[in-house]
């Protein structure tokens, strides 16, 4: 009986942070990289223009990515009721882009992409930063 507890205890800490991914039609590959842009409830206008930036890089430029599930692109309220842990796992301090690489089902490593606060007023530089960091990690999948 002590063992199963222990079993179980050890799954629930091993739930991989990718789960926010696996609620959709069940087709989520394997291995793929997660572009999160993270926000709280008050959002102001570079908080949005962060999120439309990134939202429009990986739109553009990973179209067949995004097809295929080996890039995913997903903005979370770290303030919704189920979402707090996010703070903690990524060391979040603001509102954030972060790159999950996984393989195999499991986040094996994350990035905060800490320079979109550096690249805000010049778009281009913006999204030339975004598109050199995802294809840093789909150079890893």
């Amino acid at each position: 009986m002590t063992r199963i507890i222990t079993l179980l205890f050890a799954a629930f800490l091993i739930i991989p942070i990718t789960c926010s991914f696996a609620a959709g039609d069940g087709t989520t590959p394997e291995n793929f990289v997660a572009v999160y842009y993270f926000h709280g409830n008050f959002r102001c206008a570079n908080c949005h223009n962060i999120e439309q930036y990134t939202k429009e890089t990986i739109e553009k430029d990973f179209k067949k990515e995004l097809a295929s599930g080996s890039v995913k692109f997903k903005t979370i309220n770290v303030e919704t009721k189920g979402n707090e842990h996010f703070t903690d796992d990524y060391k979040l301090y603001t509102k954030s882009v972060v790159l999950s690489l996984v393989k195999n089902g499991k986040e094996v490593k994350f990035d905060n992409l800490t320079k979109v606060w550096e690249h805000l007023r010049d778009k281009e530089a913006f999204r030339r930063y975004i598109k050199n960091e995802v294809e840093k990690y789909l150079k890893e999948l």
